[in-house]
């Protein structure tokens, strides 16, 4: 098992990963210009998101070892394999949701849903997951990305389940509102283990803090664009 994450969280498996995402965009976006009609995926879009929620449900699980109260953040946890193992398959999870980008370029939404936070966040997260993991400190307290990311994201794909069924979902807005609550979380998370960390080394902590700043950022921005009719 070690050396398999060793193997596929490599920089050099990073690298490859993320131009082989950009690559099929292009590819997708050319061929996609010149058939000028959208794919009808849903039959696929309900199975994927199916998979999401059963995905997602399993991390939750399998992390739900993390918690520990009062000390919710798990501040100096010891480093479990079990943990490793879940932070492993959440890292694997984010190559599947390179395929929300796809699917967006085969329903022709780009120009609604291909935003620059969507390729940001989506070639990012599962480098640095992948840069935690190669060096052996995807653990620990770290881990509380994982976990809260996964409930996050059972909640969105049930979201887009419901969707891909052909029904609305009044409570779009929010989904969004949670996110942007994800990423202060990490902050804080990010801030607390600064202070108090003596297991994960905390250098890893000030990429967490710049990384969810940015995101909140863009989501904040995204958020005041899709609903600023309402707020």
């Amino acid at each position: 098992m070690d050396k398999l994450i060793k193997y596929t969280t490599s920089p050099a498996f990073l690298f490859c990963g993320v131009g082989k995402y950009f690559l099929l965009i292009n590819m997708l976006t050319a061929h996609m210009k010149y058939r000028k009609i959208p794919y009808n995926i849903n039959k696929i879009l309900y199975i994927y998101n199916l998979f999401q929620i059963i995905i997602n449900l399993y991390m939750i699980y399998g992390l739900i070892e993390f918690l520990s109260f009062p000390n919710i953040f798990s501040i100096n946890k010891a480093y479990s394999k079990n943990i490793e193992y879940f932070t492993y398959i959440h890292y694997l999870s984010k190559y599947l949701d390179y395929f929300d980008t796809y699917f967006i370029i085969l329903k022709c939404k780009s120009a609604e849903q291909l935003s620059f936070l969507h390729v940001y966040h989506h070639s990012t997260i599962g480098v640095i997951w992948g840069y935690l993991l190669f060096n052996g400190d995807a653990n620990g307290t770290a881990s509380f990305g994982c976990f809260i990311n996964s409930i996050i994201h059972f909640i969105m794909y049930s979201h887009y389940l419901i969707t891909s069924m052909g029904y609305k979902n009044p409570f779009k807005k929010y989904i969004t509102q949670l996110q942007l609550a994800q990423f202060a979380c990490c902050i804080i998370h990010s801030f607390m283990v600064l202070l108090y960390e003596n297991v994960v080394p905390k250098k890893y902590m000030f990429l967490e803090l710049l990384y969810h700043i940015s995101m909140i950022i863009l989501f904040k921005n995204f958020y005041n664009k899709s609903y600023k009719k309402i707020i």
